[in-house]
């Protein structure tokens, strides 16, 4: 780290604002200082509206998904439905939990049969709770609220960690560049005010 790099990252907020808003008079305050003062000051405001921005869309999110689990939830009908079979894994590796047995169920449009998730050991002329669609047929549940909550939540946050990791790289880039130039700008800036601060004629 250069002088430069380390006095610009430790200036006092006064003297940032200061200079971010062109009061600073001092004549050895360049224009790359007062671009280096406004990125420092923007930085957390940018940064705390790109998290915001992340909340947002989790909560848009939440707010749709939780209405299309309601428009499932009423086209789903619990039923009981009896196991006539025994429990096949659904995992062809070994220790597999996830299994399927044949059912039969009664619905009101008449009874049913077909294949339901069990728990894999399940024996047969077991009770099993499932969800049945408007035609009688076996049909995924609507999902839990908590469920919703987590997805949406997750959504939001990666939002919010993509957003802030650009602007962070963006940020240390342009900052990079800055420094770049001031290091190439010193002696020549310097030059030009070096015999006013020193009253050399």
């Amino acid at each position: 780290m250069t002088a430069q790099q380390h006095q610009a990252r430790h200036t006092p907020l006064r003297l940032q604002v200061r200079r971010a808003s062109g009061l600073d008079r001092n004549p050895l305050c360049r224009p790359v200082d007062r671009t280096r003062s406004r990125m420092a000051l923007a930085l957390p405001l940018v940064l705390a509206l790109l998290v915001a921005v992340g909340a947002v869309v989790a909560v848009l999110v939440f707010r749709v998904e939780t209405q299309a689990e309601q428009r499932t939830a009423s086209h789903r009908h619990a039923v009981t439905a009896t196991t006539v079979g025994p429990a096949v894994t659904d995992d062809s590796r070994a220790g597999g939990t996830r299994a399927h047995a044949p059912a039969r169920w009664v619905y009101p449009v008449g009874p049913g049969n077909g294949a339901v998730q069990v728990s894999l050991g399940t024996p047969v002329g077991s009770t099993v709770a499932i969800h049945l669609d408007d035609s009688g047929l076996p049909a995924a549940g609507a999902r839990t609220t908590g469920a919703v909550l987590s997805d949406a939540a997750l959504l939001g946050t990666g939002t919010a960690v993509g957003l802030v990791s650009l602007a962070l790289t963006g940020h240390a880039v342009h900052a990079h560049s800055l420094d770049r130039r001031a290091e190439r700008s010193w002696e020549p800036d310097w030059e030009r005010v070096e015999p006013g601060w020193s009253q050399r004629r």
